[in-house]
This record gives C-alpha cells, structure tokens and sequence, in this order.
C-alpha cells in the first residue's frame, strides 16, 4: 500500500494510498497513529476517496519523510485491506442464454423463411408503407428478433445505454425498411450460428463437470432401527441418522461416534499421517479413512454438507465468476455500441444513402469482442474437465496464467502421505541388521502405524523372518513393545525409551530430516531405523517445468518440523520453506505475499490447507484423496495424484490467454476493414453482415482449438 503524491504545498500534503477505502473501520486508528509523525500537526483520512490530508510544520520535517511515514503505518493495514476486499466482492449477475436446441430451431425457421418466401409465399400480406414488415421473411425476422429486442430494452433501462442487441435489432428494423428482409434474415442466421458454437462449447463443458462430480458420491451402510444394516446413498442420509463404517472405508459424514473404536487416518484434514484412535463420544469428520476397526457414527453434517451438493452448487455459482479481461471486454464492447450509431448518423450526413449508413449498424465489434473471451475460457474449462481437473470459472485461468509465485503444502501434496523406512544405523556390535531389523518387526506385527507398516515392509524387502514372540502392546503417541525370548523388545520414539529406561551406549546420529524410530532391547538401543514420507512421482520434474515457465519463486509450506520440512525442500528443489505453520499462519503467508503485489497459487489437500487456499488468487486442491472442505475452498480441483497437471494447467491457461489475444485483434482488424468498405465502396449490406458475423464466427472457431489442446508431452 504505496503512498502516492496527489498534492502538495507548503505545510500540507494530500496523498493517495490504493486499498484505503477497504478500511474504514480502521479510519480513526490510522488516524492517530499518522498523528504522532514528527511535525504533523492535523490528519485527515477519507477512505472513500482513497485520501490523505497532512497538515505539518515545514521547519520540523518534509514530504519524503512524511511519505515513508505513511508507507510504514498502511503496511500494518495491508492484509486487512485485501481480507475486506475479499469479503466485500459482490457476486455478478447471471447472462441469460439460449440453449443448442433453441438456437437450432430458430436456424431451421430462419432457412424455411427464406425457402418459402422466394418459392411459395414471395408476396405481402399487406400493401402501402407496411408492405415491408408483412412478407414472411419480415414477419420471420421480427419474431427472431423479439429475444434480442427484450434484452435490448432491459439494458436501456437497467444502463440508461444501448447495448449490443439494441444496435442487432435496429440493423433489422433498418433492413426491412430499405426492402431487405433477406439481409434481415442473414443477419440473425450468422448471428445465431455463431451463439450455436459457444452455447454448444458451454454445454459439453456444464455436461463434463456433472459427469466428472457424478463419481465422487456414494453408499454407506446405515443402521436401521432393528439394527439391521442397508445400504444408502450418501445423498439420502439425514443429520440424527446412525452409519457403520468398517476398516478401510471412507468416513462420509461428519459426526459422533456411538459406539466401536478404530484407528483413523486423519492425514487429509490435520497434514500429519500419525493415524488416531477414535472410541465412543469422539468426533470424526468426512474424508477420514479407517485404517483398522468398525464403529457406528451418528450423522451431524449431511444433505447438502455432502461433497457432490456442495460442488455442483459452486459449479453453478462459478460460471458467475468472469475473468477480469472478460470483465473489461464486456464493458469496452458495450461503450463502442454508441460508435456504430454515430459512424451511421456521420455516414448517412456526408453520403446521403441509406444502404451505405445500414452498414455502420450491420457491423459492430461488441458480439465479437465478448465472444472472443467467453467461448475460449469455456472451452478451456472443458479440457481441463477431460483431464480430470474442474476450473471453477474463466477468473482463474487468467490468474494462473500471470501467477508469479507458488506455493505447496507438503504432506500428501508434494510427498506421497506414507512414509518409509529409507536406512539404519546400528549402535551395538553385538548384533546385526537382520536380528535388530527381525526384532523390530515382532514389535510392530499387529501395528496398524503407518511407521509400523514401514518397518515391516522394510524388513521384508531384506529378508528379516518375524521370530516367535509374545503378546504385543502398543501405546499411543510412543510406540509398541514384546517379548522375544524373555527380552523385552520396544520400537518407538525416543520420548518412549527414556520413560522406560532404555538408552544407548554412544551418541545418538542427528535424522537429518527424517523420522527416527528407536529399536530397544531390554534397557540398550540397538539401532535407530530412518522414515521418509517420499516425494509423489514427477514433484520435481513439475516444479523446473514452473520455473520454466515463468514463476518465480516456489515455496513450501507445512506443519511438520524445520528438520522434515528442510530434507523435503532440499531433494524437490523449491527455493525456500517456512515449517510448523497452523492452518491460518500459511493463509498469513499468502496474503503477506500477496500485499507485496506477487500473483499467488496455493496447492494443498486438507482442511488445514483451506484458509490458504481460499486466500489464494488461485487455490489448487490436488489428488484423489483431497478433503471435502479443500475442494470446497479451492478454485481448481485436481482430481488426479500427478502433480505434473500444475504446469500443465498453468500450459493450458497461457495458451487460452493467447487465444483471446488472437481473438481480439481478428474481431478489431476485420471489422475495421468491413466499416471502411462499407463507408467508402459499393458493397452490398448482405456482402457487410457476411464480413461483421464470419468474424464472429472465425472468433469461435478459434476457441474451440482448445478442446483438442494436446497434452504435455511424456
């Protein structure tokens, strides 16, 4: 929030400062702190008008210094502006369309019009000055035009100025006068087949979303009154009613649990894959996994909570959601609206001829111009569907493609959510790996940890046999412990040895990063065995595809410790990390980025992630196991485990930004050329509908590449 000069004369400084209308509840608090500057002697602050007014003693201080002053104090406010600014962007009005199939019907009464008013029906049906308007091809071209005309009106009173449809239908009206019904005619066939196009786009891409959220729901065992299980679908659940759920089913609603116990893994919705034990009166949420156990809940969150209702709801809302360079070319197209009117009167005054000033009403830039951004991010979106990715409205793919800076969460983003045993370090001489590694698995046989299931595998994959052993006893936040051969075998975190007297003999290795798993035999470590939660596949390939493409700076962000978080960033190759954030800390660092003008991308998956996310200019859910709540907060939802679909996206934004580009210089360059030959040569209004609607057209047709846009390869 830079400060900028607005006036200046000795003793009073009036400056402007963007953002201070968004913080008028703060007016008086800047207020007093400009106050107590050196020398200022009154302060008066007009958020409205984005202004400050100083009034200073010129002998104690002067404008430079008053200036960084006032840059110092609004940085404080920074965030709170851009917070208000979000929470105060109004939703935008819905445009009414018509759909293929009435588009397709108005062109086949067009073209029967145009067949029976040359063959069977050529005359009027009355004469004099209304011979006109009452041959069928002038009643035909009245009765098209009636849509167009009420949204015509609608705009004249709701924008006090014609729009687009108001200057279509007086071109009609104007071509059944001169005696040109068949101009008439052409006009609204090129003007409808060009909406055919982007209707049909916008279609196909409502019918991939749906298709692509249809998956998504599903069925859960319900408890009867009789204690009978059924199954229902998630959607026909009710807050009160009682669902069971079994060892490695998704928990579908949020609720209570009413009796049972089980271990579940609640990594997508606290970043952490140390699973918890839930027993009766816990509280579980939706997009939690039983890892181990059976329990009935009963339901709190259902109904329209569900992720299929959720989604499709904002689906709906987003199409609301226009790109800024949408935005702008729906305002530019209805201010050159006037232009064709004057261009007419101004044509008509030199020439005296009526054809020639027709054609300034005939071709116009506004269809083209709107066209040229709605059908390329509609058809954008439905690429992006086909690959399993929902972009909530065109807003976003602007956003990505100038983004500047990225942000990832690290567990179950950028690593795979499950960690693995990746080396050991002995710390006796008087035993090997393969009796410590046999040793260990004893311990954690029953485990149902994931650094459980990481040991086991581990010694498996070196050829370790379980050895006959007691009963196992595990211990929740420390580890688990048996006995082999009348020794005591305990595998856990060091905080577990230390309360049970176990130490080692030397030093302990520093992890470096990794997660330390401690293997004592009766009061000695033997051995300390090293876990990773690994990178996904392609992380780092995704990440240098970014910095390829033009971000600049990647960073990670995450929960876990600076150790975990430093060894991670170090083998993906991110430029820096900031580690044990809670969730509203990493939305803390969005907006930081944010006020310094970078454009952010946050990547996450769980609801610790969500504030991020919705902070985000542009907030990316990625995997399949994403939570409710992250895919509800985010704008785009990558329904796929591959984070090379971020370049990807961000590949497929750039291109569409592209198109519009092109698009806008054809609707520009043939229009121009069309209002020229129209003004200064002999062509026929036919001949300058054809010219002002093909570019319409060509405008379409070149959206459209982007429903073939070809994958990045490999």
């Amino acid at each position: 929030m830079k400060s900028q000069v607005a006036h200046s004369l000795r003793g009073r400084l009036r400056l402007r400062v963007e953002g201070l209308n968004f913080l008028n509840d703060e007016k008086e608090e800047i207020a007093q702190m400009l106050a107590n500057l050196p020398g200022v002697q009154c302060v008066q602050v007009t958020p409205i008008t984005c202004g400050i007014l100083l009034r200073f003693d010129p002998t104690a201080t002067d404008t430079s210094i008053l200036c960084e002053g006032v840059d110092v104090t609004m940085a404080r406010y920074a965030m709170n502006a851009y917070r208000n600014r979000q929470a105060g962007s109004k939703p935008e009005e819905p445009e009414v369309s018509m759909t293929t199939k009435q588009l397709t019907k108005r062109l086949a009464l067009n073209a029967g019009a145009v067949v029976l008013g040359h063959t069977i029906l050529p005359g009027s049906l009355l004469g004099g000055a209304m011979a006109s308007f009452t041959s069928l091809e002038a009643l035909t071209s009245l009765g098209l035009t009636m849509p167009m005309a009420r949204s015509a009106a609608a705009g004249l009173r709701r924008d006090m100025r014609p729009n687009a449809d108001f200057l279509t239908v007086t071109s009609i009206v104007a071509s059944l006068l001169l005696g040109t019904p068949h101009s008439a005619l052409m006009i609204l066939a090129l003007s409808d087949l060009a909406e055919l196009m982007t209707s049909y786009t916008i279609e196909r891409t409502r019918s991939s979303i749906k298709q692509m959220l249809s998956v998504e729901d599903g069925e859960v065992w319900k408890v009867l009154s009789d204690g009978r299980l059924e199954k229902t679908p998630i959607g026909k659940l009710e807050a009160g009613d009682t669902i069971e759920v079994h060892t490695g089913e998704k928990i579908a609603v949020d609720g209570t649990v009413v009796s049972g116990s089980a271990v579940v893994d609640q990594s997508a919705i606290t970043g952490e894959f140390v699973p918890a034990e839930k027993r009766k009166d816990a509280e579980v949420f939706a997009g939690t996994v039983v890892k181990n156990g059976n329990m009935q809940i009963q339901a709190q969150r259902v109904g329209d909570q569900t992720v299929v209702s959720r989604i499709v709801g904002m689906v709906e809302q987003s199409e609301l959601k226009k790109a800024p360079i949408q935005r702008y070319a729906d305002k530019f197209s209805n201010y050159l609206v006037p232009l064709n009117f004057l261009l007419c009167a101004a044509v008509w005054l030199v020439t005296r001829n009526p054809q020639k000033a027709l054609k300034m009403l005939v071709i116009d830039y506004s269809c083209g111009i709107k066209l040229s951004t709605a059908t390329a991010f509609s058809a954008a979106i439905n690429t992006a569907v086909k690959r399993g990715v929902l972009i909530k409205g065109g807003a976003y793919i602007e956003q990505m493609s100038s983004a500047n800076t990225v942000l990832l969460d690290k567990t179950g983003t950028i690593t795979e959510g499950r960690p693995r045993v990746t080396g050991m370090t002995m710390l006796t001489d008087t035993m090997d790996e393969a009796a410590v590694l046999s040793l260990a698995m004893a311990a954690e046989e029953t485990s149902t940890h994931p650094l459980a299931s990481a040991i086991l595998t581990y010694g498996r994959a070196h050829g370790a046999k379980i050895p006959p052993h007691g009963e196992i006893v595990t211990e929740v936040s420390r580890g688990s412990r048996t006995e082999v051969d009348g020794k005591c075998i305990r595998v856990g975190n060091l905080k577990y040895m230390k309360e049970n007297g176990v130490r080692a003999d030397g030093a302990i290795p520093d992890a470096n990063g990794a997660i330390p798993n401690y293997v004592g035999v009766g009061d000695k470590i033997v051995a300390v065995l090293y876990a990773m939660d690994n990178p996904r596949a392609n992380v780092r390939r995704a990440i240098n595809a970014l910095r390829y493409d033009g971000v600049g700076d990647i960073e990670l962000l995450t929960g876990d410790m600076a150790a975990q978080a430093q060894a991670v960033a170090e083998m993906v190759g991110v430029d820096g990390y900031q580690a044990q954030l809670l969730p509203e800390q990493k939305a803390e660092a969005v907006l930081k980025l944010q006020t310094q003008g970078n454009g952010v991308v946050m990547v996450g998956d769980g609801i610790n992630d969500a504030p991020a996310l919705a902070y985000a200019d542009v907030g990316i859910s990625l995997g399949s196991k994403s939570t409710d709540i992250a895919m509800e907060t985010s704008d785009v939802v990558i329904n796929r485990d591959d984070p090379m679909m971020i370049p990807e996206l961000r590949r497929l934004a750039r291109a569409t930004m592209r198109i519009v580009q092109q698009n806008f210089a054809m609707v520009i360059g043939i229009n121009t050329v069309g209002l020229i030959l129209g003004a200064a040569s002999g062509i026929s209004v036919l001949a300058s509908a054809l010219m002002h609607n093909m570019s319409t057209i060509l405008v379409v047709a070149n959206s459209l590449r982007l429903m073939v846009f070809p994958p990045m390869e490999g």
